[in-house]
């Protein structure tokens, strides 16, 4: 089998070895290996960026719910990246697990065009060749991915990372991605546990988001699904970080999840 999982949210604040989460995590990427599952993973890093561009005196903009992205700003988005990359790349290698960082741009392997006004360098229709991918499978590593590509003729692009989950799945053939980030499920009511979904499709939760019944924390969960499946994802499950071995769980229906499907 195939996974692609995507981490964002409060799922990156602490990617130490020592972290919870981390931990968890490697459990259940360890499982999948020695099962002889494919596994690739995906990063955002929205509260780093947020940082490095503070540091530099660059305000973050968002528009339609992608960031705004002048040259310089794309820049300091890679570096904070690097460090998220490199952080889950070095609590992987601490769980015997061989993580490869890799940026999007690497090898080409993702390249988008640039969105224009207002966005800037941002990557719009990314197009992903899955061959480094493969080949570091083949070799027995695990490729972390950050979101970072170019426009294949020399400048730099910041990919949403959703849109890239979604562009990967599809290039792949995956199985399932899954979202990982800090809920459990899409709800009917946001504060409501009892009316959380254990199955929609693409189609359906887009129109919650326009009909206004996705609400709330609802929203972002919602529209990174939407964005993954446009983008080529067949099946999208949402899932919490923080649950324990929340993989192992939601591949054996011991976990609350929303699956997301064409």
């Amino acid at each position: 089998m195939k996974y692609v999982i995507k981490l964002g949210g409060h799922s990156l604040d602490d990617l130490s070895p020592a972290s919870e989460m981390v931990r968890w995590l490697c459990e259940d990427l360890r499982l999948l290996l020695d099962n002889g599952d494919f596994v690739c993973v995906i990063h955002g890093g929205g509260p780093q960026i947020d940082a490095e561009l503070a540091l530099a005196g660059i305000s973050s903009e968002f528009v339609e719910g992608l960031r705004v992205t002048s040259l310089d700003a794309a820049m300091r988005t890679e570096m904070a990246l690097s460090s998220v990359n490199a952080a889950l790349v070095l609590a992987l290698n601490s769980a015997g697990i061989r993580g490869v960082g890799l940026r999007g741009l690497d090898g080409n392997q993702v390249v988008g065009r640039p969105a224009g006004s207002p966005w800037g360098s941002v990557a719009q229709s990314p197009h992903v060749n899955p061959s480094l991918i493969e080949v570091l499978w083949s070799s027995g590593y695990l490729p972390v991915i950050s979101p970072i590509t170019s426009d294949g003729k020399g400048q730099l692009l910041n990919c949403n990372a959703d849109e890239l989950a979604g562009s990967v799945s599809r290039a792949l053939g995956a199985d399932a991605l899954f979202l990982l980030s800090d809920i459990d499920q899409i709800r009917l009511d946001v504060l409501d546990a009892a009316t959380g979904l254990a199955k929609i499709s693409f189609d359906d939760l887009e129109a919650m988001v326009n009909d206004g019944r996705a609400s709330g924390g609802m929203i972002p969960k919602a529209k990174a699904a939407i964005a993954a499946g446009r983008h080529g994802a067949a099946r999208v499950v949402i899932a919490n970080a923080a649950t324990k071995n929340i993989l192992t769980k939601a591949l054996t229906n011991q976990a609350l999840t929303t699956e997301v499907i064409a």
